[in-house]
């Protein structure tokens, strides 16, 4: 277990951002090149390593969500559970990582798989263009231990945009701060069914029942695909401004800086207080949501609105279906459209490998079972874009709160992966 931790705090002593990875990716190299891997990248920036004549190809992404001050992370533990300093620990998908950096000091034939930019729309995985010499794919993106995921959501991005104009300001409007903060925040796929309530949701709840408000400005959210934790406007009215949730605060502002305010206040108001944040079906079988929206963003830039949603899904039907109508509702606030960074559903199956994963799970977890996830997982993608049939399955240790400054990790189920992965390895050499 020291060995892993060992690995660990040194991938988290580097900047792995995602789109600013670069030194992560060259750490990757080095390292695969000293413990003897033939080393291969992509356009993309997938580092591809190879040793001997592997079956399995263990698989993890090499970006990190950076929520707070990652520069640098600084680690701490209580009892068995690893975490950050006021920001996102980078478990998700480091602990993955350091797994399969120990492995590969330990095993001549393997084949071991970094992505680039996952947490970005699996980016790196939609691009992937090396062949795989492997006839497995082990996934080490899970976040439960004792779970062996087989299928996953499929998901799609809407950004919406609102021209905006201004009008003057009284001057003996009233201006207000108002600030949503100290929300939990979470992850928009695996926490959007926990009561973990939105900060932009919450701020604009407040202003949809405040009478004669007009926005100067307004933003939220950190992350497209975390559930927002803190969002502020500035409004003008006539009259004191009464807000009664008592996590949001309010200030009052003199400022000869805002002089004007929004023409279309009640659009902005209107679209993002009736917006349908969280699960939107759920599917009995699976147990877990089917499909569900996170409005991740808002931002304002000189004279446009940008608000960024999340769209999942557990089949490719109904995300096109969703995706059609979250446009349609922002197209009757007056915002344009597009889709971005869309990847289809992994459809669940229990192949000859899953077998073979949930025998070495059962050593550790005896009532492990097959579960599907309601966020995105590269197998599906990597699958698709191999030329021979691959079996994909996706395990991890428990991690809890990722893409939030609470995100932690339980070193005790690191450890029991460690050897899930050891026994599956080694049934393939048998």
């Amino acid at each position: 277990m020291q060995a892993i931790l060992e690995h660990f705090k040194a991938i988290s002593a580097i900047p792995r951002c995602s789109y600013h990875a670069e030194k992560m990716k060259d750490f990757i190299k080095h390292c695969a090149s000293d413990l003897g891997f033939r080393v291969q990248e992509d356009a993309c920036g997938n580092v591809l390593c190879v040793k001997g004549t592997p079956r399995v190809c263990l698989q993890a992404h090499y970006d990190m969500v950076c929520i707070g001050d990652t520069d640098p992370i600084v680690l701490y533990q209580e009892d068995s559970w690893l975490k950050a300093r006021a920001s996102t620990l980078g478990a998700d998908n480091g602990m993955g990582m350091a797994i399969m950096f120990w492995a590969m000091e330990r095993h001549d034939d393997l084949e071991c798989l970094f992505t680039s930019d996952e947490e970005v729309g699996l980016l790196g995985a939609m691009g992937f263009s090396l062949p795989l010499r492997s006839d497995y794919i082990l996934n080490l993106d899970a976040e439960e231990a004792g779970e062996i995921y087989i299928g996953c959501a499929g998901g799609v991005d809407v950004h919406a945009t609102l021209e905006l104009t201004y009008e003057p300001l009284e001057k003996e409007a009233l201006l207000y701060e108002v600030h949503a903060f100290d929300f939990l925040g979470g992850h928009s796929g695996v926490d959007i069914d926990k009561p973990i309530p939105s900060a932009i949701k919450a701020l604009a709840y407040e202003l949809l029942h405040q009478k004669e408000i007009r926005l100067v400005s307004i933003e939220g959210g950190e992350r497209l695909n975390a559930i927002p934790k803190s969002a502020t406007a500035v409004v003008a009215c006539s009259h004191p401004l009464g807000i009664t949730d008592p996590r949001i605060r309010v200030r009052r502002l003199e400022d000869a800086r805002f002089m004007h305010a929004l023409v279309q206040s009640d659009r902005i108001v209107g679209a993002l207080g009736a917006f349908a944040q969280g699960v939107r079906a759920w599917d009995k079988t699976l147990d877990i949501p089917s499909l569900s929206m996170n409005l991740g963003i808002v931002t304002q830039k000189q004279n446009e609105l940008h608000v960024e949603v999340s769209i999942r899904a557990m089949d490719d039907e109904n995300l096109a279906i969703l995706a059609n109508e979250t446009t349609a509702f922002f197209k009757g606030f007056s915002f344009t459209c597009k889709l971005e960074g869309g990847h289809g559903a992994w459809k669940p199956s229990v192949g000859a490998f899953a077998d073979v994963v949930r025998d070495a799970m059962q050593t550790f977890y005896p009532y492990a079972v097959f579960k599907a996830i309601h966020a995105g997982l590269e197998c599906g993608e990597l699958v698709a874009r191999q030329s021979k049939k691959i079996e994909a399955v996706s395990i991890g240790p428990t991690i809890r709160y990722p893409h939030s400054v609470r995100e932690e990790c339980d070193l005790d189920s690191v450890e029991r992966m460690a050897h899930v992965v050891q026994k599956i390895i080694s049934f393939y050499k048998d």
